[in-house]
């Protein structure tokens, strides 16, 4: 029996020996060493090291059989390999070298055979010279591994800072390739030539109507034997998906990958074509920055995934913060990547009972501006279509049950549940088109305060997921209701100069007392002044953007304000923005409800000067308000 141990042993040593480094290590130390030691088996996917399962003496592994990947351990839970460990593979050096439980996960990616060392051998194994120079290796190969992929990720932020966020009308073509519905096929194909592009906006009225492409024609015209004098209008891709020219690249790169779409219509603020941007504008290396972050988001097939994207991205956020990216673009961003996440969920979630159902999924506040900060709560709705013949009230129960699954995995998430309970599980929110334009009738010609309140959030609104059709027809509804009421604007521009900018008349600051001593809210008393004076100009003057920027901007243009004050104002809300962002950034502990709260005092004299400048040009803004509507 010992003569058959004795030669299995020396098999094994031999097949040893033939592997990098125990070519070097003489056979009676691997005899010795071998003998006292253990052979495991581990299944794929089984941790064969990790600091959960590690406890007691540090012990050291030889594999033997199968393969093997060393992980680290990121920000957030997440984990990502670093190296594959073959046949030979001695691990884990760092808590052999230390003395403590190891920090990096060795996971079996095949069925593993493993041999486990006595821990009294490790001190004659380790003494080795090839031994200790091979387990040097490994450790030095993963540090460069880890310090390429920051480099790496690095590069992508400085590209998501310097090239993603910037607005379409930079990138978008001079002037846009565009026909009439009534043209032919061959048509788009001449203009194609022409121009040398390879899509042609079909329009109407100069408003995008739809889209076609070179290879859309080959597929549904020449592919099914049509003529080329087929008309456009029965192959073009319609409705057509569209974005303002306000919108960023990020945005345009984000769409394009959610909706596996190569073009994007570029619309002014009329909704007339500007242009096109296709996938090819948008060069490999702008996309690159954000597919770290997206596709994990685009790819996940479970809430639990979403969740962990989400916390990836907010570390991206405060990491661009921190780099310098302004509040304008990193608000952009961010709520552009939190659409995704919402997208996403709803995708998950529709069950059978809405998949024949048209909706839209709403969204209001500051995310309906697509100004939304680290810290934010879910404001948000449903906009639905019965089927014909369908019971209304059995098509509402099944958008609220479905809507409440979101709003949970929204919370999960990191958006929490809307204390005013402004979600789309509320009845009072999901409602069809015709319930929407009578709420919205009925708060401007009935004007309470509560309908004030509820008009300065839900009057933000924007289409985040569905037929964005609804969105659209009750904004031209509210429109058409409020230049025919300018008791409600009135009353608006009223409500809005309630809160005073916090300035001191003996300092520089006037801040609360009591429970809130020497602070004030910055989002109450500071970016929500712009906000409210925006969204009444937007009212008052039928501008259709969302944003407050592109509001005070379209609408100082539409009243011929002086565009040094609108860039002034625009400035001074930037910066409060900007802010808000670095709070809950440096305290990311701070209590929701208190988030925007500060001790303007605490800030750097250069901050306390401009804070107190930007507050001052709410004052101007204010005073325009009391202008125009009698204050």
């Amino acid at each position: 029996m010992s003569g058959d141990v004795d030669k299995l042993l020396g098999s094994e040593v031999a097949w040893l020996r033939e592997r990098l480094p125990f070519n070097d290590v003489a056979p009676d130390v691997l005899s010795r060493v071998l003998a006292r030691a253990s052979l495991a088996f581990y299944p794929r996917g089984t941790d064969i090291v990790h600091p959960d399962i590690s406890g007691g003496d540090i012990r050291l592994f030889i594999l033997k059989r199968g393969r093997a990947a060393l992980k680290q351990t990121l920000t957030g839970g997440v984990v990502e390999s670093l190296l594959v460990l073959e046949a030979g593979s001695v691990f884990p050096l760092e808590a052999l070298l230390e003395g403590r439980k190891p920090r990096r996960v060795v996971s079996a990616t095949e069925d593993c055979h493993c041999w486990v060392l006595d821990p009294s051998d490790l001190p004659t194994l380790i003494a080795e010279p090839a031994v200790l120079r091979s387990l040097l290796e490994v450790e030095w190969t993963a540090q460069e591994q880890l310090l390429s992929r920051y480099a790496d990720d690095v590069q992508a932020r400085r590209v998501a800072e310097q090239v993603l966020c910037l607005s379409l009308d930079g990138v978008v073509r001079a002037e846009p390739v565009a026909m009439a519905r009534e043209g032919t096929v061959a048509e788009a194909l001449r203009l194609m030539v022409e121009r040398g592009v390879g899509s042609v906006v079909v329009v109407e009225g100069g408003r995008p109507v739809g889209i076609t492409t070179g290879s859309s024609l080959l597929r549904r015209v020449f592919a099914r034997g049509m003529g080329s004098e087929c008309p456009i209008a029965d192959v073009m891709s319609s409705p057509v998906f569209a974005l303002p020219e306000s919108a960023t690249v990020a945005e345009a790169a984000l769409e394009m990958g959610a909706r596996s779409i190569r073009h994007i219509v570029v619309v002014n603020e009329e909704r007339e074509t500007r242009g096109v941007v296709s996938e090819r504008d948008l060069f490999e290396l702008q996309r690159l920055g954000l597919r770290q972050v997206t596709e994990p988001i685009e790819s996940a097939n479970s809430v639990e995934e979403i969740v962990a994207a989400a916390s990836r991205i907010r570390h991206l956020g405060r990491t661009l913060l921190h780099q310098g990216m302004g509040p304008a673009q990193l608000t952009s961003l961010i709520s552009s990547f939190n659409d995704r996440i919402a997208h996403r969920l709803i995708d998950l979630l529709k069950p059978e009972a809405v998949s024949d159902l048209e909706f839209c999924w709403l969204a209001f506040g500051s995310e309906g501006r697509q100004e939304q900060t680290f810290s934010t709560d879910q404001d948000n709705g449903l906009i639905f279509q019965p089927g014909a013949g369908d019971d209304a009230e059995k098509n509402r129960a099944a958008m609220i049950d479905f809507a409440g699954e979101v709003n949970a995995a929204l919370d999960r998430c990191g958006f929490p549940l809307c204390d005013g309970g402004i979600m789309a599980m509320n009845p009072k929110w999901c409602l069809t088109l015709t319930e929407w334009k009578k709420r919205f009738t009925d708060w401007i010609r009935t004007p309470s305060p509560d309908a004030l309140l509820n008009a300065s959030i839900f009057f933000d609104f924007r289409a985040l997921y569905g037929n964005s059709s609804f969105a659209e027809a009750l904004r031209d509804h509210l429109f058409s209701l409020s230049k025919e009421n300018t008791i409600f604007l009135r009353m608006m521009a009223q409500n809005a100069l309630e809160v005073a900018p916090p300035l001191g008349m003996f300092s520089r600051f006037s801040t609360d007392g009591g429970e809130f001593s020497g602070t004030i809210d910055i989002k109450k008393q500071g970016s929500r002044l712009f906000v409210d004076a925006a969204r009444i100009l937007a009212l008052e003057q039928g501008v259709r953007a969302t944003g407050t920027e592109q509001r005070l901007r379209v609408g100082g243009q539409r009243i011929k304000r002086s565009s040094q004050a609108v860039e002034a104002e625009i400035s001074a809300f930037h910066f409060i923005q900007g802010l808000r962002l670095r709070l809950p950034a440096d305290r990311p502990q701070q209590a929701h409800a208190h988030a925007n709260r500060v001790d303007p005092y605490s800030l750097h004299e250069f901050d306390q000067r401009v804070l107190r400048e930007a507050f001052r040009q709410s004052q101007h803004l204010q005073e325009r308000l009391k202008l125009d509507f009698g204050q």
